[in-house]
């Protein structure tokens, strides 16, 4: 996920929530843009994240850690995955 994602060593870091945690990542090169959004230490099973106007309504995310797919739908990513990390990068 780090390789693919230069958001994640080198971008600006904006938390979007304390609880749970939820954090996004951006970098703009002169010709390249990147963005993530990463969760932390969230419960296991069903998640509804907010994570704002990070990405679109209606964009495509892949949670890389659990490779599970979801649409954004008003702000909102559902997704539900038996582990505590979110890696949340577009499609």
């Amino acid at each position: 996920f780090r390789r693919n994602h230069p958001s994640v060593g080198a971008g600006n870091h904006q938390m979007i929530s304390k609880e749970p945690y939820l954090f996004s990542r951006t970098y703009s090169g002169p010709d390249f843009s990147d963005l993530v959004v990463v969760g932390l230490d969230l419960q296991a099973g069903p998640k509804e994240l907010k994570i704002g106007n990070s990405f679109e309504n209606g964009t495509k995310l892949r949670d890389a850690y659990s490779g599970l797919e979801s649409t954004v739908s008003e702000g909102i990513i559902k997704l539900d995955t038996p582990y505590s990390i979110v890696l949340l990068e577009k499609i």
